[in-house]
């Protein structure tokens, strides 16, 4: 079974810059692999020894992003590819998912396709169902386990409300997957500096027969117009005094909900 992952390299701190046109500035952000695309890659290693396939890892985005494509091989993946370039820069979730799609295809074709569910810096959950309809694929979103019953027939448990519905699909489909509904491989001291030396093939613009109009940030038909930081909407309470004083101030701030 042929398989594709498509992982994303995110900004891990809230101190992040910005740039003039609303742009996190990825280059010099602390950053790793986005989280549930960890949990993808799972799903990925475990229908890999089911079936004795084979595992290629995309990624969309600055050099930095190698360091998660180098990741994943050391987790098992067999081959990464970065895809990198100014033509991509600027561009909203259909340009990046028509840019992911677009190599996929030319390096298929692939029997699943994984992507994580959402994205910890944008959070739209769009990027995985685009790239399936783009390749005129069926999408199962929201994956919590994947067995492969035969050579191209998949059973894959969802997460519907409190509940869970079993599908039985047919190969080819591209399947979504939430953060924490598996425990990630890690990879070993030995594995990842074996990984570090690995030589990631660099799929550039003049690599992807996409007409620039339609990504990138011409191509762009939703933009960013202006950022604010986030509040919680709530404030911590030191608490201090008896034993008995800080129960009774508990019990208050239960019963006033905030708590």
């Amino acid at each position: 079974m042929k398989i594709a992952v498509c992982v994303k390299h995110v900004p891990t701190s809230e101190n992040v810059q910005i740039d003039e046109n609303n742009n996190l500035v990825r280059d010099t952000a602390e950053s790793d692999t986005n989280p549930c695309d960890l949990n993808a890659m799972e799903f990925a290693l475990q229908l890999k020894q089911q079936t004795e396939g084979t595992i290629d890892v995309y990624s969309m985005g600055p050099d930095i992003a190698l360091a998660s494509l180098k990741k994943c091989l050391a987790i098992g993946a067999d081959q990464s590819y970065l895809i990198s370039g100014r033509k991509f820069a600027g561009g909203d979730t259909l340009g990046t998912a028509r840019v992911l799609a677009k190599a996929i295809e030319d390096n298929g074709p692939y029997d699943v396709i994984f992507t994580g569910s959402e994205s910890s810096d944008g959070g739209t959950g769009q990027v995985g169902p685009m790239i399936a309809e783009l390749l005129s694929m069926p999408d199962v979103s929201e994956t919590v386990a994947i067995e492969a019953k035969d050579e191209n027939t998949l059973e894959i448990r969802k997460n519907v409300g409190d509940g869970n519905l079993v599908l039985k699909v047919k190969t080819p489909v591209l399947v979504t997957v939430p953060f924490g509904c598996n425990e990630p491989t890690l990879p070993t001291l030995r594995t990842q500096r074996k990984a570090n030396r690995a030589e990631i093939p660099v799929i550039d613009e003049s690599m992807v027969d996409l007409d620039a109009s339609i990504i990138g940030k011409p191509g762009a038909l939703s933009i960013v117009t202006t950022v604010s930081s986030a509040s919680a909407g709530r404030t911590a309470e030191a608490l201090e005094g008896s034993f008995e004083e800080i129960a009774a101030r508990i019990d208050e701030l239960v019963e006033e909900g905030r708590a």
